[in-house]
């Protein structure tokens, strides 16, 4: 089981070094320019927000899983079984393997350097699509690929609004790592339960949060004067 953990551990590492090797071909005066590590410029209370609906958004993903009856046999069910029976022995590996290096290899690699390679290319709303699908193919599952879409497509449109991974890392770092503590029973395990009405209020109440979240800040620059290059 730990030897898994490792594994992904691994494999995050592996992304992280794809995308600051991939960010030579970006433009930028620094690395963490052409990665998009700056802190952004979505505000507190924005980046509050954001945060708030991406939870939102991942709770209702889940409970429509559920309510679906797809989770059995899906990637997202084996993470389950591996945080429950790891959990207990290895408490501080599975929150490294499964809250804390997601956030920092995938967000590098996809909200990092992928989007922002797309978006040299393509119109923001594309990249950002373009980045969520690539984002649901590499979990290899249909069911976590879809979520992982869903989610992923958040996440881009959060970084691409606020010019930076920041954000998206601390959203997917606080989703994961409440999830590991609701399946240790340190807090309420949400999105247990498969019920499609409050699935369909919590993926709406994302939509609001999102839609605030991307709204410009008084005195902001408009979406085109920013350090990442228009696609045609």
């Amino acid at each position: 089981m730990t030897d898994a953990l490792w594994r992904d551990v691994g494999g995050q590492l592996l992304w992280a070094l794809v995308a600051v090797g991939g960010a030579l071909v970006l433009p930028g005066r620094s690395l963490a320019d052409r990665l998009g590590l700056g802190p952004g410029r979505l505000g507190a209370a924005r980046l509050v927000v954001a945060l708030v609906g991406f939870l939102a958004l991942s709770n209702g993903v889940h409970r429509a899983v559920v309510s679906l009856e797809l989770l059995e046999g899906t990637t997202l069910a084996e993470i389950d079984q591996v945080v429950r029976e790891a959990s207990p022995a290895h408490p501080l590996l599975v929150w490294i393997a499964i809250g804390l290096a997601p956030a920092l290899g995938e967000e590098l690699l996809f909200r990092g350097f992928l989007l922002r390679w797309l978006a040299t290319r393509l119109a923001g709303p594309a990249a950002v699509l373009g980045s969520a699908a690539l984002f649901g193919l590499a979990h290899l599952d249909l069911v976590h690929g879809a979520a992982a879409f869903l989610l992923g497509a958040y996440l881009g449109a959060i970084a691409w609004r606020a010019r930076s991974v920041r954000a998206p890392m601390l959203c997917h770092a606080a989703n994961n790592t409440l999830a590991l503590l609701g399946a240790q029973g340190l807090v309420p395990e949400l999105g247990s339960a498969g019920d499609p009405w409050q699935a369909a209020l919590a993926l709406a109440f994302a939509a609001a949060c999102l839609r605030f979240a991307l709204r410009l800040q008084p005195g902001a620059p408009p979406a085109d004067a920013t350090d990442v290059p228009r696609g045609p």
